[in-house]
């Protein structure tokens, strides 16, 4: 347990993401008895999946305690209830500036805060040598440092709150258990189709994949969420309402209202094949143990396919050598580069080989300490 409080800022970009991350960060301190503040400037997003309130007054939820940005930067003190001499650990979600009204208050503790610029995922190999590095700014007095997430030893490793795994092996386990979860996204266990789900940026080539998919005769279930840019434009093409014998085959697609993260969780956990992008969904699509594939937001100087192929490096490590060229072939065509047509075709063959290899890797990464109490145990050190 953390002696001391959590300050968690986070300002939305990725749409779910950001604030996605920042809401398992804050609930997972808070599980473990933490004082947990979380400041968000789109409550909007974070009411998606989480039952906060779109409103400026202060509520708590799971133990979070959750500010609106806008009256934070107005009135720092907001933050302030706790003891004036307790230690505080500030994190700065993906490395977001603060106010300079926060700064200020922050400077005025008895205990000047550790400031924790917690930034982004990434499979690279640098990650191992920035992690930790002091991050030190005029004029600010306190600790300040860098927090790295990673797949590694030497990151921060990977947020899993404790139990995961058994909790998803259970739910294998209970024919029970999964026919009350599909009831509660609205659909039915189908022993004649596969399901996949699809959470990915608009760009994403599902039209390739669900022509490759026709081609080879299979019968699956596309779960769509609801008020995703890219169900948008599936719906546009009058998808949901389309004749037997259309261009979907034996494909059915399907849309579901987007829920809490636990839910998203169990969904993963019973598909058969998770669509996922940016950073909190890939490391969840990781823990459900099921193939997936990863999209990433295109970057200048595509940034991003080094960052695929990083990961790749990683996920691929002792695999027999056509297996490990059919999922690096998969994940390159869903990130705009190669055959989606071929590399589907190529995959086929290999998938009870690539089921087996992402269990297999997800227990290995929860041989690692979570990403939690590595970084309560960082922070702690620093407050001493």
């Amino acid at each position: 347990m953390s002696m001391h409080a959590w300050w968690i800022f986070c300002r939305v970009v990725d749409n779910l993401g950001d604030a996605g991350v920042s809401w398992r960060l804050a609930s997972q301190l808070a599980a473990r008895s933490c004082q947990v503040t979380l400041v968000i400037d789109h409550l909007q997003t974070l009411a998606r999946f989480c039952p906060a309130q779109v409103s400026d007054a202060t509520q708590r939820v799971q133990g979070v305690r959750i500010l609106p940005w806008v009256v934070v930067g107005q009135d720092p003190a907001q933050l302030g209830t706790e003891d004036p001499a307790l230690p505080v650990s500030v994190v700065s979600a993906f490395s977001c500036d603060l106010p300079a009204s926060v700064q200020a208050f922050l400077q005025q503790r008895q205990v000047v805060p550790h400031w924790i610029l917690f930034d982004y995922l990434s499979a690279e190999s640098w990650v191992e040598g920035c992690h930790g590095l002091p991050a030190p700014i005029p004029g600010y007095p306190g600790p300040r440092h860098f927090f790295f997430p990673g797949f590694t030893p030497r990151t921060g490793g990977l947020l899993r709150e404790p139990g995961l795994l058994a909790r998803r092996s259970a739910t294998r386990a209970s024919l029970t258990r999964q026919e009350t979860l599909w009831r509660s996204w609205g659909l039915t266990e189908k022993s004649n189709l596969s399901t996949l789900t699809l959470f990915a940026y608009p760009d994403a080539p599902w039209q390739s994949l669900r022509e490759a998919m026709r081609r080879t005769g299979q019968a699956w279930r596309w779960v769509l969420f609801e008020g995703m840019e890219i169900t948008e434009r599936i719906g546009r093409t009058d998808a949901f309402h389309a004749p037997e014998g259309d261009v979907w085959g034996k494909i059915e697609p399907v849309r579901v209202a987007l829920r809490t993260q636990d839910e998203y969780d169990g969904l993963l956990w019973v598909s058969h094949f998770n669509l996922v992008r940016g950073e909190d969904s890939f490391v969840r699509a990781q823990w459900a143990g099921r193939p997936f594939l990863w999209h990433l937001y295109p970057q200048a100087e595509g940034q991003h396919r080094v960052k695929l192929e990083a990961f790749l490096e990683r996920y691929l490590v002792g695999l027999e050598a056509a297996l490990a060229a059919a999922i690096a072939d998969l994940f390159r065509a869903w990130n705009g580069r190669g055959d989606m047509a071929l590399a589907w075709q190529r995959m086929v063959p290999h998938w009870k080989d690539w089921e087996r290899h992402a269990l297999t890797w997800s227990e290995g990464l929860a041989e690692q300490t979570d990403l939690v109490t590595k970084l309560v145990e960082f922070s702690n050190l620093e407050l001493k």
